[in-house]
């Protein structure tokens, strides 16, 4: 497997779009939001870096950042369609031109990688149970799964492995997090669910990292490396939830950023060392 290069390994924002562990109403399980579908796609400072490494990683290590099940290719590209009608990019022949000038060919590749390519956002789609035609669904919390994950090109994964997760409903996706207990469960669910078209909805998590690489792709039960003396690093992911008129799919899209704790006002961090103090130091 070949190494990641170094420009790749740190790529940092200048400042964070949302700091959740701040808004009481994004700092709650699950914090869910309406969202205007006019800011569903988000494009910031780090684009041209972070579409660079995602290039690299699709070309590297694609079995490891893409999965599509079958039932899925529909739903990717009715997500491909969408994002195409949306996201503005200049038309060249069968290409559209990123912003950092690089062609994007629309029929070259699976079209959730070509998705991928085009956006910060990485993108899972999220199909209601029965959407494969095999392979049971999850089962566990004492919830009914609702929802699927089908497919999803995910580059900047926060501590999981997207081939661990293909195939398995909400509960079983979030089993190894504590916090996601069987109410927490219940009401992602619903969410899920309850999302219409038209009426996007969002959510805002916040994660600390001594380590700044956007791909930490870990397996499950493998715990994330804390380093005693090492800086922190402040991860935000702007997670959006979109269903797909025809498909019916929910899209997953997550847009993450990463600042130097050191760089959070004296409030923000004081905030952030409240909720996390075994890993964030009180000033």
């Amino acid at each position: 497997m070949d190494s990641i290069p170094p420009q790749f390994k740190s790529i940092l924002n200048s400042d964070l779009s949302v700091k959740a562990w701040m808004d009481p109403a994004l700092s709650r399980l699950p914090g869910v939001q309406p969202l205007l579908p006019a800011d569903w796609l988000r494009r910031d400072e780090a684009f041209d870096a972070q579409l660079a490494y995602k290039d690299w990683l699709l070309s590297h290590r694609r079995r490891a950042v893409y999965q599509c099940q079958d039932g899925a290719k529909a739903a990717a590209q009715e997500l491909l369609s969408t994002l195409v009608a949306e996201c503005g990019f200049p038309r060249i022949g069968g290409s559209l031109m990123r912003p950092d000038g690089q062609l994007i060919a629309l029929s070259k590749a699976p079209p959730l990688i070509t998705a991928g390519r085009l956006t910060q956002e990485d993108w899972c789609i999220m199909q209601g149970y029965p959407a494969q035609q095999s392979g049971p669904a999850a089962h566990d919390l004492n919830t009914r799964e609702t929802h699927i994950l089908t497919a999803g090109v995910l580059c900047f994964p926060s501590s999981w492995q997207l081939g661990e997760k293909i195939g398995r409903g909400l509960g079983s996706i979030h089993s190894p997090v504590a916090q996601f207990d069987s109410k927490i469960a219940r009401s992602v669910q619903r969410m899920f669910s309850a999302v219409r078209v038209g009426q996007p909805l969002w959510r805002a998590n916040f994660l600390i990292y001594t380590d700044p690489d956007l791909h930490q792709h870990r397996a499950e039960g493998v715990a994330k490396p804390i380093e005693p003396t090492a800086p922190r690093f402040v991860r935000v992911e702007r997670q959006t939830f979109r269903r797909l008129p025809k498909t019916r799919a929910v899209a997953f899209g997550i847009h993450s950023s990463i600042i130097p704790a050191s760089s959070l006002s004296h409030s923000d961090h004081a905030g952030l060392a409240l909720l996390k103090p075994d890993v964030i130091p009180q000033t």
